[in-house]
């Protein structure tokens, strides 16, 4: 299954057999690096924030807002994460790596393609979308435009999302916490020259 497990490490990963042995340092095992990865993705809106709190009140209402709106939007595609994660996880431990690549497949798919409906609704739809909540118009105008944003983002991000549930599914929970550690610090990074700039 090289199309999942790719180096060594991760085909190691991969061939673990995490029914056998220590059922508490097996979930450990699991759990921790989801664990840090996961309180890294939570950390990105308020890296955002902590920036977008200079702008002023209006801005800190519409981030706030449009980013409410982006998880609604985007509930769908974590759905489908949670359902690709059970079957490629049922075929990873049943040893039917063509039955995984095939549902990691269908799921790239269908998360792709919603995340592009839905971000294509929420860069065209944003200002109406946001002004159902009532708020002000400057507040509306701030929003929208971190709203575009984030769509945009959000559909490319669908990728990285199901390329990290797939080998979390699979064994592999070092790789996609790595690359959550590296995410973030690009974000860090860059977040106050795009905030700013």
């Amino acid at each position: 299954m090289d199309e999942i497990g790719g180096s060594t490490g991760r085909r190691a990963a991969f061939d673990r057999d995490w029914t056998k042995g220590n059922i508490f340092r097996n979930l450990w095992a699991l759990s921790w690096p989801i664990i840090i990865g996961n309180g890294l993705n939570i950390l990105g809106p308020t890296i955002d924030m902590i920036w977008v709190g200079k702008l002023g009140t209006a801005s800190i209402a519409g981030v706030g807002i449009a980013g409410m709106v982006v998880m609604l939007l985007m509930m769908g595609r974590m759905g489908v994460n949670m359902g690709m994660r059970a079957m490629v996880a049922r075929f990873v431990g049943a040893g039917d790596a063509q039955g995984a690549n095939l549902v990691a497949q269908q799921a790239f798919v269908i998360s792709g393609t919603y995340s592009i409906v839905m971000a294509a609704v929420g860069i065209f739809l944003a200002e109406p979308i946001l002004s159902l909540f009532g708020v002000e118009a400057d507040v509306v105008a701030e929003g929208a435009a971190y709203m575009r944003i984030m769509f945009i983002g959000t559909a490319a991000m669908s990728f990285r999302v199901m390329a990290q549930g797939i080998m979390q599914a699979s064994g592999d929970v070092m790789t996609p916490m790595r690359i959550s550690i590296l995410f973030r610090f690009v974000h860090i990074a860059l977040c106050p020259f795009l905030i700013f700039g």
